[in-house]
């Protein structure tokens, strides 16, 4: 796929030649408004609130951003990009199953998820794209945008990762592809959902699995099911798979 959702342009103050220590505490501020778009949401978060979390006066965090908006847009646009890219760089692999897509994908959102939800505090909020969608009445214009697109490439990569699947023969030639493309993005899609609703992680696992093991037993060749044969034997190797942990900070 290739490309990330397009940035906010820069404000007037941006364009003066901000120091490197000015460009680290502007990207700090970000970084924890974040996490605290997050937990809070849009109405719920607070510059008083960030600057006591950052442990810098309030002003300074006008400073940089001249409202919660404009925070908000530009955090929530750079949200994006890391997540699309994170998917991206799972399904639209042309050399990986998709059994193994499947559980590369588990693997990153569960580090995700736990960053959120320690042991003994689960069912919080652990993403923002599903948070901000709960407040869509809250979002301006280019807010919505941002999600809108950023679902859009999220479709197109279960898109790809199904026609990467028949390239590689573990489909059948006449598997249909737009409604097995779809199983895979709403399963990409809507784990935040399902983990808010659960209250736990198992529940996204079960359902990603059950969507895999549906796809297969549907549409799976032979060589399907020696990918899930494969991708089960380093599961119980390893909790996770090669390469998962690194793929997972693209989306921190």
């Amino acid at each position: 796929m290739g490309g990330h959702l397009r940035r906010p342009a820069l404000s007037e103050r941006e364009h003066r030649g901000w120091s490197r220590r000015e460009w680290r505490v502007r990207d700090r501020i970000k970084a924890v408004a974040t996490d605290l778009f997050i937990a809070y949401g849009i109405r719920g978060l607070t510059f008083g609130m960030l600057a006591e979390r950052l442990g810098i006066p309030r002003p300074n965090v006008h400073y940089y951003f001249s409202n919660k908006t404009a925070l908000a847009e530009e955090v929530l646009a750079d949200y994006a990009a890391g997540v699309v890219s994170l998917y991206d760089a799972i399904w639209t692999v042309s050399h990986l199953s998709l059994p193994a897509k499947f559980e590369m994908s588990l693997a990153a959102i569960r580090e995700r998820y736990r960053h959120f939800n320690p042991p003994g505090l689960e069912g919080q909020p652990w993403g923002l794209l599903t948070r901000f969608q709960y407040e869509r009445d809250a979002l301006t214009p280019a807010m919505l945008e941002t999600l809108r697109r950023a679902g859009a490439k999220l479709d197109a990569c279960g898109a790809i990762a199904v026609r990467q699947a028949l390239a590689r023969r573990e489909l059948v030639a006449d598997a249909p592809q737009t409604e097995v493309a779809l199983l895979v993005t709403n399963a990409i899609r809507f784990t935040g959902t399902l983990t808010l609703q659960a209250g736990n992680f198992e529940r996204v696992e079960a359902h990603y699995r059950s969507v895999r093991n549906t796809i297969g037993k549907a549409y799976g060749t032979a060589l399907f099911r020696k990918a899930v044969e494969a991708v089960e034997g380093r599961d119980k190797a390893s909790p996770e798979l090669p390469g998962a942990a690194e793929t997972a900070s693209a989306a921190h």
